[in-house]
């Protein structure tokens, strides 16, 4: 972590696309990617996501890789599992930029991004073409049952799981619909297709009005058949550095929101569902508070962009010191997850 803390001012003195880009050039290096990001690998960090065995709670959230191309190299960092996406059921190239703003001092990032992605068909080609060094899962869209359905059919064998984003801020779907039965009939129609995890990306909350349309959305999918549930995706914010003039906010703003989601949920659901908490994580502590709130695993993404891929090992680390056989941690959260 060190090493990429010096290297930092570097990387952020080029626009946000211009960086990730070339974090996706190097991560198609055949480059020494376990001992970079230098995961522990401990049974303490053992763990089981709708019946996938995971070697540790951290997974890589949906929009690093949108393309699904470098899926298997950001397994052998030590992430847990890793989510490809968001795919669309057409290719798309997104809002007009600038579509990226990075607020360092908070830790934060806005995007407007808009889902840009090669579509189900090319995607799919991505994740033929490589092994799968963790547990993989792909993130598809919320769109009309058709075209979810035949993304689902183009990705579905190439993955461990499909996570449905049903709550990007960034795109106008879905915000004239009964969105409660879409999302049903989603839910329903995939279960149907597969015997594999399906996962829905629930939206944010910020008002107890928003929080009882998202956790009533949460028992829709619970009781539509999904395995499970990730709280929650970016916050819609204004901000005028955007060419569309808002975004989502990511990264340390987030993570008391995450917290409460992450309890929200579980109540709403009765714990029948496994939570996986999305928002703001970005030290050990934050997701072992994650954990005893009642998430399996974390996801993270913003933090990866600014503390690099060491952050792996600072996760692990803090988290298998925590989580240590015979440790009050330990049995807090089991009982917790």
């Amino acid at each position: 972590m060190g090493l990429y803390r010096s290297l930092r001012p570097l990387v952020f003195a080029a626009p946000p696309e211009t960086a990730h880009r070339m974090a996706g050039t190097l991560l198609e290096l055949p480059l020494p990617w376990r001992w970079i990001g230098g995961a522990t690998d401990d049974a303490a960090l053992r763990t089981d996501l709708a019946g996938i065995r995971l070697r540790n709670p951290i997974g890589l959230a949906a929009g690093f890789d949108k393309r699904c191309r470098v899926l298997h190299s950001l397994g052998r960092l030590g992430f847990g599992y890793l989510v490809g996406g968001t795919i669309t059921s057409k290719p798309r190239d997104g809002n007009p930029r600038p579509r990226i703003v990075r607020y360092s001092r908070r830790g934060a990032m806005v995007n407007s991004m808009g889902l840009p992605n090669p579509g189900p068909e090319v995607a799919a080609a991505n994740l033929r073409r490589h092994p799968r060094t963790a547990p993989r899962f792909v993130s598809i869209a919320d769109e009309d049952l058709a075209d979810v359905v035949r993304s689902f059919e183009l990705l579905e064998t190439h993955a461990d799981a499909i996570e449905l984003n049903a709550s990007c801020p960034n795109v106008s779907w879905g915000r004239d619909r009964d969105t409660e039965q879409h999302l049903r009939e989603l839910v329903r129609a995939l279960v149907l297709r597969t015997a594999k995890p399906l996962f829905v990306k629930l939206p944010p909350f910020a008002s107890d009005r928003e929080r009882q349309a998202i956790t009533a959305l949460a028992v829709v999918a619970a009781e539509s058949g999904a395995a499970g549930l990730t709280c929650s995706n970016t916050r819609p914010v204004l901000d005028r550095r955007q060419a569309v003039g808002t975004g989502g906010l990511s990264g340390r703003p987030l993570f008391e929101r995450t917290i409460e989601a992450v309890r929200a949920v579980r109540e709403a659901t009765g714990g029948l569902v496994p939570v996986n908490a999305c928002g703001g994580i970005s030290t050990a502590a934050e997701a072992l508070a994650c954990l005893k709130a009642g998430a399996t695993t974390v996801q993270v993404y913003t933090a990866l962009v600014y503390e690099g891929p060491r952050l792996l090992r600072q996760l692990t680390r803090g988290l298998d010191t925590a989580l240590g056989s015979g440790s009050s941690s330990a049995a807090t959260v089991t009982s917790a997850a």
